[in-house]
């Protein structure tokens, strides 16, 4: 995977990595490139090979099936969950059933195939016809020619049924199919040109005799709109590449005015050497210290003394990064430098000696995949030579129905799925509306993108009319717009903006904000308005690291889906580059800033600071705290095959209230301080003022008569509400305990299967146990004191609530609320929607929808 700075040589080296010449006229790379079936490598030599070879990428496929059982694999682990990354540079080794390749392993959410069958899964009607227990299978060595003349012979058309009941021939069919089953006969239906002429030809070519595997090379453009997209490709399975111009200084500016996060002022190779890698290691995470790998390549090596220059700026380059965690992820010892347009320089060998040497230390290489997977990538080939680049869940069923010996059931076709996309062949989103469609060709989501972010008559700055994909040379993106939108939105790439009518309905938004395009500057005065001090507080969310410009945008786009945005003049909408202006209520704005380290929000009241209410602060701290989680583990989960956090994660403290350059405090919760004086500033603060965007501790006492006294309650049985409760006041361990007070054994807790969200196992644990046991409020009090879980007052928090003054304006509480109050309710709801959902007693179900 390419990346760097625009115009520094990317492209060229990655066409010479696929044996093309560089182009005649230099054009910067929109988008991404992608370069899939271009280039291979022979792993057993250790020989790169580009360009037209005679072979092709499906029969390389193919020919994983044609291998002889040397090992046999007894199980498989294949993860099940949903990264949004692929693998850039892959290479597989077969044995037995499995093929190997770049699968990465996890702890959290696998699937686990033991014994059943050699290829990992259990085989419901795959096989058709009598299982054969005693009967034994012939060592014929028949070839696949053999097989492909048998099955063809007296079947006309392109798909066959036939009843295969020689030894021999089955034996071949189940090796070839990666099934271990014993059987007397199988019934088979197969298309003779996709698979069985294949495997005959590939046979004759001997491919499954060589070790080769293929290479895809991805190619970033350098151009900072497209910065917004390039997280979601990024990927711990990759080795990476960063192009530097060498024939500059690390500190001489950048040619042009280039946008680059995390610097304000005039740009230089240093800065995007610094932002690449910092974003690469951060969104990358896997579960082995110092991977993903990340070569640097130094360019124009024509216009230099070479050594003088390369031995300066490699080791600047070391000695910036030596003192850091970083320095392991480099690639640096062979200090390559080429001239990108010169095949025949010695050093473009190199990159590809680097390369092949990289590929095999990566984590992945090696690891087992089904061979029943082969069918359906061929398939998918099939489609894409076709220009068929996306495909509906329903197309894929069908095609999967009719596959031969076998189709994969719906969890393997998941997995397979799940699989593909995390490799980088193709995109699947399992999202609720997203989980219907596959995209073939990652390029073509690029392609939408492109046409949006190109297309400057369909972009008026930061919007996007939502008719952009009506002309005649965008009808490709048109016939799936629906779902192309909804992917975008889902990677708040687009965004669409609330707006409400006069009776506070919302109103379907004709546009949408597209965040990484704004490139307005804020010459409003907002933040230099009357009194602005007096009446601000401010929050900063501080990381260790430069933040990354994809999570900027889609930050100020969670911003905009939850807030409308502010607008002054002429209705002009506040939202510039990097920063933005919503609108909380009519007496309250919100100030949004993304800087190179930090993120400032700021409240903002109509006449003064003492008026902005805590519980509103602090619940609009929890969403925006929840949202820079949720968006940090997003790309942490879709670059890795792991669940990790951040350790870049952003730190909470407050901010003095001058808008230029704010002074920072720490928070401490037991700080007893009633004033503060901004060093910098000298601004005066009340700590009770600026500490708003805190809840204040819940430490009111329980009265004499509590209920964990009072032995009416105790008799009572608890209702599943009064469970809710007890699962978000309790941690697992404490349920796990309380459970076996109770009457649980171990065993019964492992047979509750674990939930993606804890809070549901905690109740399920609970509900078991007051059916099983008829439990009282009395039997939890008992056995979480003799447990001693926690302090038994906080069970009175099952039954304790502030009382509602229902006769205060009475009128309003039989009202229907609008959507625009639906939506400001949101914010104040904060991080808390599980809890709000309990108190309105409703079921976990809906929570997870």
């Amino acid at each position: 995977m390419l990346a760097g700075e625009q115009g520094t040589g990317k492209t060229t080296i990655a066409r010479y990595l696929v044996e093309k010449q560089p182009t005649r006229i230099r054009m910067s790379t929109d988008g991404i490139e992608l370069y899939n079936g271009l280039s291979y490598m022979d792993y057993e030599e250790n020989v790169w090979l580009g360009g037209k070879q005679d072979f092709s990428l499906e029969e390389i496929i193919i020919s994983r099936s044609l291998l002889k059982e040397d090992e046999t694999t007894k199980s498989c682990k294949i993860q099940d969950k949903t990264p949004i990354n692929h693998k850039q540079i892959t290479k597989t080794q077969y044995s037995g059933d499995m093929y190997r390749s770049g699968l990465q392993d996890s702890p959290l959410g696998r699937l686990d195939f033991e014994e059943k069958s050699a290829d990992g899964f259990n085989y419901q009607n795959e096989i058709i016809v009598h299982d054969n227990q005693t009967g034994r299978e012939s060592t014929d060595s028949s070839n696949n020619r053999h097989i492909c003349e048998t099955l063809e012979s007296g079947f006309p058309g392109n798909r066959h049924t036939h009843i295969v009941t020689k030894p021999g021939l089955i034996r071949r069919l189940k090796t070839f199919f990666g099934v271990t089953k014993k059987v007397g006969e199988v019934k088979v239906s197969i298309t003779k040109e996709k698979l069985l002429k294949m495997s005959s030809k590939v046979g004759r070519k001997k491919l499954q005799s060589k070790k080769i595997a293929p290479i895809i090379i991805w190619d970033f453009g350098g151009q900072d709109v497209f910065y917004s997209t390039h997280q979601t490709f990024l990927t711990y399975r990759a080795i990476y590449m960063i192009v530097l111009d060498g024939s500059r200084q690390l500190d001489d500016p950048c040619i042009g005015d280039q946008y680059l996060p995390g610097k304000t002022g005039q740009k230089t190779a240093r800065d995007y050497l610094r932002f690449w890698i910092n974003t690469i290691v951060t969104y990358c995470k896997g579960s082995i210290q110092g991977f993903p790998k990340i070569m640097v390549v130094l360019t124009h090596k024509d216009k230099n003394e070479v050594d003088n220059q390369r031995l300066g700026l490699f080791a600047e380059i070391r000695e910036l990064f030596a003192p850091t965690p970083l320095m392991q992820h480099l690639v640096i010892d062979d200090q390559i430098f080429v001239n990108a347009k010169d095949k025949h320089d010695p050093e473009m060998q190199k990159i590809k000696d680097v390369i092949i040497s990289e590929s095999e230390k990566q984590p992945t290489w090696g690891e087992s995949l089904p061979k029943c997977f082969i069918p359906l990538e061929l398939e998918f080939a099939s489609l894409i030579r076709r220009n068929t680049p996306l495909i509906t869940i329903e197309h894929l069923q069908t095609i999967n129905s009719a596959q031969p010996i076998r189709p994969l059931s719906e969890t393997e076709l998941k997995v397979f799925l799940k699989f593909q996309h995390s490799i980088g062949k193709i995109l699947y989103f399992d999202e609720h509306k997203l989980d219907k469609h596959v995209i073939l060709s990652p390029t073509f989501l690029i392609d939408a993108f492109k046409s949006i972010v190109t297309e400057r008559s369909f972009c008026e700055g930061d919007k996007n009319e939502k008719s952009f994909w009506k002309k005649k040379k965008y009808h490709t993106f048109y016939k799936d717009k629906d779902y192309l939108l909804e992917v975008m939105t889902h990677l708040d790439i687009l965004v669409e903006p609330k707006r409400y009518n006069l009776d506070h309905k919302r109103i379907p938004a004709d546009f949408y904000y597209i965040a990484s395009m704004v490139r307005a500057i804020d010459d409003t005065g907002y933040l230099q308005s009357a009194r602005f001090t007096q009446r601000s507080i401010a929050i900063a969310f501080q990381s260790s690291s430069l933040i990354p410009p994809a999570l900027s945008f889609r930050f100020l786009s969670y911003c905009l889906s939850v807030w409308a945005v502010k607008t002054y003049g002429d209705n002009k909408a506040m939202l510039f580059h990097r920063s933005g202006v919503f609108t909380i209520d009519p007496s309250l704005d919100m100030y949004i800033i993304c800087e190179d380290e930090t993120i400032i929000a700021r409240l903002v009241h109509a006449s003064k600071n003492v008026l902005i209410m805590r519980c509103l602060a602090s619940s609009i701290n929890e969403c925006l705290t929840s949202a820079l989680k949720k968006i940090s583990q997003l790309y942490i989960r879709t670059s890795s095959d792991h669940e990790q956090t951040s350790d870049s994660s952003f730190i909470t403290k407050i901010c003095c209230n001058s808008p230029d350059n704010p002074c920072i405090l720490e928070h401490d919760k037991d700080n007893k301080l009633e004033h503060w004086i901004c060093p910098s500033h000298g601004i005066e603060h009340k700590m009770h003022t600026i500490t708003a965007w805190f809840p204040e501790k819940d430490e009111a006492p329980c009265e004499p008569a509590c209920p964990v006294t009072n032995e009416e309650f105790l008799k009572e049985r608890p209702t599943d509400l009064h469970l809710r409760r007890l699962a978000l006041l309790y941690t697992i361990n404490e349920i796990r305990e309380l459970a076996i007070q109770l009457g649980f054994q171990v065993a019964d807790l492992e047979n509750i299967s674990y939930t993606a969200d804890p809070v549901i196992w905690k109740f399920e644990v609970v509900r078991k146990c007051r059916d099983r046991f008829s439990l009282t409020f009395k039997h939890i009090r008992d056995a979480s004191e003799i447990g001693q879980i926690q302090n038994i007052h906080i069970l009175c928090k099952l039954v304790k609530g502030a009382p509602t003054d229902f006769d205060r304006e009475p009128e309003k509480w039989d009202l229907v609320l609008t959507e625009e109050y639906i939506d400001r309710l949101a914010p104040l709801i904060g991080d808390n929607s599980l809890q709000f959902l309990i108190e309105l007693e409703m079921g976990f179900h809906t929570w997870n929808g």
